[in-house]
């Protein structure tokens, strides 16, 4: 009965598991996006505002974009090495560590 609960889950995270990994990557940026940004507005406070204004759209439009991109692909192509069990439980840990985060970062 718990190996068909797992196999049964497993299965169907196996199945959506690059939105998960799309989900897990956006939430990540979600929490330290805020941190990345004061980060880049403090690397060209001093730049002419039209220069600004193109590399905030560069790195907010494309770079965080391309971050997602690339971090879910990445963890993606790690799925099909994970057992049944160990993707349930990868899975679980994930996003729990993403509430984590959240909460330290008073996201929540």
């Amino acid at each position: 009965m718990f190996q068909d609960l797992i196999n049964t889950s497993g299965s169907f995270l196996r199945e959506h598991s690059s939105t998960l990994c799309y989900a897990w990557t956006a939430s990540l940026l979600v929490i330290y996006g805020n941190r990345i940004v004061k980060f880049l507005r403090n690397l060209v406070k001093s730049w002419h505002y039209v220069l600004r204004l193109i590399f905030f759209v560069l790195a907010c439009g494309f770079g965080f974009g391309l971050v997602t991109v690339y971090i879910s692909k990445l963890l993606h192509s790690q799925v099909p090495a994970l057992s049944n069990l160990q993707l349930v439980i990868a899975m679980l840990v994930a996003f729990l560590i993403l509430g984590i985060f959240a909460e330290k970062n008073k996201v929540l």
